[in-house]
């Protein structure tokens, strides 16, 4: 899971951080995410004392630390022990510690910086910039299938008409599917073709951001996040740039209901697909409906 070129990965909606440590499994890894005084920081959620889930624990009222659930052993932000209570006399090794990772917050989401690190300072998080006016309802959901069949299978407009028949499908005309593909920067556009026009256009953002268009005042998208080889948890957003005060509750059951009614569609298919991994898929016979699956493809290849 891990690519050879280094990227950011969003892989925590911020609004889940509050003032206690949280524990999430990322990239088949138990990792804990909390607020110091410096920033968030993320560190493997386990004490390197007696292995205990520091996502359990307290972080200090200073916020300089986070604290062990077990024997109270504290963890700096950049993942040294500073503090061992029952030891008063004992020398910290310099090693006694965990590695913290790359992290930084934006755009209402935790990012993962995953691969080598580059030389200077890490860039800046690569941020939509037609969502950033806009407002948004927000939702969550784990998929059973590895996190490159959940990117592909939102990336294919030829299984709408046949997956989802009784929901986004049934409006299709006919079964025919022309793409048009295009190059955007980290990433690409397909549209939909009908009658020789655009009838509809998703955007894929590598490594793990994908965007519908629906017209200019609403857009869907979701980001799919690696747990581990066999689960994905996928953050949804509806954006919305509507003048009507206290909409976004009402956005969030939204996002909420219409993920759960497509997506439930697509959970068994998508589950079956071997190999999970699209890396491994070397022998399918891909059509030229599947373009932007092959883009896809291309795109993530080339970060391995």
């Amino acid at each position: 899971m891990k690519p050879v070129k280094g990227s950011w990965w969003p892989v925590l909606d911020a609004a889940e951080l509050g003032r206690k440590p949280v524990g999430r499994v990322r990239f088949g890894e138990p990792l804990v995410f909390w607020r110091a005084a410096s920033g968030v920081v993320c560190m493997p959620d386990r004490c390197p004392h007696r292995g205990a889930a520091l996502s359990l624990g307290e972080v200090s009222p200073s916020g300089d630390a986070l604290a062990c659930p077990f024997h109270g052993l504290e963890f700096g932000s950049d993942g040294r022990c500073t503090l061992i209570p029952v030891e008063q006399d004992f020398a910290i090794p310099e090693d006694f510690g965990l590695p913290a990772y790359p992290v930084t917050e934006a755009d209402g989401y935790i990012w993962l910086w995953r691969g080598p690190l580059p030389q200077g300072e890490l860039p800046v998080p690569a941020q939509h910039p037609d969502t950033q006016p806009m407002q948004y309802g927000a939702s969550g959901g784990l998929w059973h299938a590895h996190y490159t069949r959940c990117i592909e299978n939102v990336c294919d407009f030829s299984h709408l008409p046949f997956v989802h028949k009784t929901t986004i499908g049934r409006f299709k005309k006919g079964w025919q599917t022309t793409i048009e593909m295009e190059d955007v920067a980290g990433g690409f556009r397909a549209h939909l073709l009908q009658d020789g026009r655009s009838h509809q256009s998703l955007e894929f953002l590598y490594p793990n951001r994908w965007l519908l268009r629906l017209n200019r005042r609403f857009m869907f998208g979701l980001v799919f996040v690696p747990v581990d080889d066999e689960h994905t948890w996928v953050y949804g957003r509806s954006w919305y740039d509507l003048p009507v005060p206290g909409l976004k509750w009402l956005m969030n059951g939204y996002t909420r209901l219409s993920q759960y009614l497509v997506f439930r569609e697509d959970w068994p298919i998508v589950a079956s697909q071997v190999p999970g991994d699209v890396l491994t898929a070397t022998d399918e016979k891909l059509l030229p409906s599947d373009a932007p699956v092959l883009a896809y493809r291309k795109l993530h290849r080339s970060y391995y």
